[in-house]
């Protein structure tokens, strides 16, 4: 992965983009089956070394979330969080995804439980509003609204899958 990473940067090519069909590649290998240059990697045995990858991104994905949300936590301040200026405007906010999401779920025929409560922001919305160069920022969207938009969704989510569980447990 690193050396995909590395090989792209030096010739300017989107490095995520490689990682994701290489991804996608060695993900579905059950699917190329059909190609005989494929037999070159021994499949049988890729799928086992596939799926140790699998349990130690699964392992590396939960450190980095828990990392993430330590660094964050430590650095929030609780007049951010408790912004009266932005508190309308994050609750707006919040009820404009879950309203879109309810219409992409009813659009697409899903179930609402438990894919409407699945909605959370972190992460990436930081990572793309810091990404954001000062002069070109509105004055309202500051930190005190995004973090309050990721309190709030990530809130509805933990509440959501909950009561889920409650009623997952009272039908068995």
């Amino acid at each position: 992965m690193i050396l995909i990473y590395e090989v792209s940067k030096e010739f300017h090519l989107p490095g995520l983009i490689f990682i994701l069909l290489f991804g996608l590649f060695i993900g579905n290998l059950d699917e190329l089956k059909q190609f005989k240059w494929l037999e070159k990697f021994k499949p049988k045995e890729l799928n086992v070394e596939v799926q140790k990858f699998k349990e130690l991104t699964g392992e590396a994905t939960f450190l980095v979330r828990a990392l993430f949300f330590l660094v964050f936590g430590y650095l929030l301040e609780t007049s951010e969080i408790l912004n009266p200026a932005t508190l309308l405007w994050s609750i707006g906010i919040v009820i404009g995804i879950f309203t879109l999401r309810i219409i992409q779920l009813k659009l697409s025929k899903l179930p609402f439980s438990p894919l409407l409560f699945i909605a959370p922001r972190g992460l990436i919305t930081i990572l793309l509003f810091l990404s954001i160069e000062p002069l070109q920022r509105i004055s309202i969207v500051n930190n005190s609204l995004i973090i309050q938009v990721i309190i709030l969704t990530a809130l509805i989510m933990m509440v959501g899958l909950m009561t889920l569980k409650k009623e997952t447990i009272a039908t068995e």
